[in-house]
């Protein structure tokens, strides 16, 4: 348990008069891997099969707890996670974004939607991200709604580990 050696150093410091913050950064090589691929058309959705989905990716992510903060660095994005239940388990990060963006004519207006869940500790990351982006508009928009929904699963080990 990563929090472990830290709580015993804080009771130690605050028995002693002291304060202490538990702060962490831990690194991982993540590899994320498509689970499902759904192309957003007109008349609903048409998801491909395993077999036509891009190959997984490695990536970096960073996850630095500081104070009651919680941020998750994904090669060069920063994502602030959402604000932890106290009764949840400290190493499970929920965290969401919402982009809208509008271009004429129309305006046509282009929605996306990234969330994931995971479990960052020591031991390593597992999760899942989900990703969506959807093109709504009038006539001049073209085709509409149009976009892209994806499911991926997120596995990383502690980077730097043996």
């Amino acid at each position: 348990m990563r929090r472990r050696p830290c709580l015993v150093a804080c009771l130690l410091l605050v028995a002693a008069g002291g304060a202490c913050r538990c702060d962490s950064f831990y690194f991982y090589d993540v590899v994320r891997a498509r689970t499902e691929e759904c192309d957003i058309l007109p008349q609903g959705e048409l998801c491909d099969e395993p077999d036509g989905f891009a190959p997984p990716v490695t990536e970096v992510w960073g996850i630095e707890h500081t104070g009651d903060q919680v941020r998750v660095y994904v090669d060069e994005e920063v994502w602030i996670a959402n604000p932890a239940n106290p009764e949840d388990d400290p190493d499970f990060v929920t965290a969401n974004k919402l982009e809208v963006s509008a271009r004429e004519p129309g305006p046509c207006t282009t929605t996306r939607t990234r969330s994931f869940e995971l479990l960052a500790s020591f031991e390593g990351l597992t999760g899942e991200i989900a990703e969506r982006s959807r093109l709504d508009g009038p006539e001049e928009c073209g085709e509409t709604p149009t976009g892209l929904r994806t499911l991926s699963r997120l596995d990383g080990v502690l980077a730097g580990a043996p």
